[in-house]
């Protein structure tokens, strides 16, 4: 298929460059995809502890209790006596290649009959290449609501709005420029008639507890507007973005009229200086 690719290119006169460049956006998201579903066999095979174990990476963040901790020394630590199944259905990669998350269902069994799912709910995996050229999970968050009946025989993949050649090695910027953009965003929430619109991508997924992931910018804004808790404060911890500057993750806590919770949102520079939100979770 990529020779009859590669005679098309040079037929219509497209930069080799370019197509190379999306031949190893394509090779990367499918090495993340397959890291993702070995993670989800070795919570199956072995335990949910030694799945965790194998596939964070040494800093990798999960939340306990409304605070982030390091995922690695948390799972080290905890007794996990059943047994936690998933299935991604979503992937996006940022156009460096080495930077991108899943997302999907997930279903908790006891580890001795597996008979019928005890809960359900969804997660959202950030994965990061590492020098070895293996995958890592960076961050792990998830969300729990009934059963998902609406699943995706196939995994739909996101790629780089950018052109390969317009992609710059611009993590710091991005990172600065989207922790500034996320801070604004929760305090346009709280004042302004119509926050969240603008700021959504056109196929922005959505995740709360209790309620069935939410696709689309449409949906996802009027969810928004009925939804919004304004008492909530959201504090950023940190921004980690793609070595490219086209893909950022913000993920922090949240507090106020009595509840407490973590957030995790993916930023996407869809065209210079324009971030959109791309992928949102909240659990409180």
């Amino acid at each position: 298929m990529y020779f009859k690719q590669l005679l098309l290119s040079v037929a219509l006169g497209f930069p080799l460059a370019t197509f190379s460049q999306e031949v190893k956006q394509e090779e990367a998201l499918q090495k993340m995809v397959e890291s993702e579903k070995a993670f989800a066999q070795t919570s199956v095979d072995k335990s949910t502890k030694s799945a965790f174990l194998a596939f964070l990476g040494t800093d990798a963040v999960v939340f306990d209790k409304g605070m982030p901790v390091n995922g690695v020394e948390h799972w080290q630590k905890i007794t996990f006596n059943q047994s936690l199944n998933w299935q991604p259905y979503f992937a996006e990669i940022a156009g460096s290649g080495d930077f991108g998350y899943t997302a999907g269902n997930w279903q908790i069994y006891d580890s001795k009959t597996q008979a019928k799912a005890l809960a359900f709910g969804s997660f959202v995996s950030l994965w990061k290449k590492q020098d070895d050229g293996n995958w890592k999970v960076a961050i792990d968050i998830g969300v729990n609501h009934v059963e998902n009946t609406n699943k995706n025989a196939s995994i739909t993949k996101n790629y780089p709005v950018f052109k390969p050649t317009e992609l710059k090695n611009n993590a710091t910027f991005a990172e600065r420029f989207v922790f500034m953009n996320d801070h604004f965003y929760w305090k346009n929430a709280k004042n302004s008639p119509n926050p969240f619109e603008a700021n959504l991508s056109q196929h922005v997924r959505i995740f709360r507890n209790g309620q069935l992931p939410i696709l689309g910018k449409e949906a996802a804004n009027q969810f928004l507007k009925k939804s919004y808790d304004k008492k909530l404060i959201y504090t950023g911890l940190k921004v980690i973005a793609s070595s490219s500057g086209d893909l950022a993750c913000v993920y922090g806590t949240i507090s106020g009229n009595g509840k407490t919770g973590n957030y995790l949102r993916m930023w996407r520079q869809e065209a210079k200086g324009v971030w959109k939100i791309t992928l949102e979770i909240v659990s409180i």
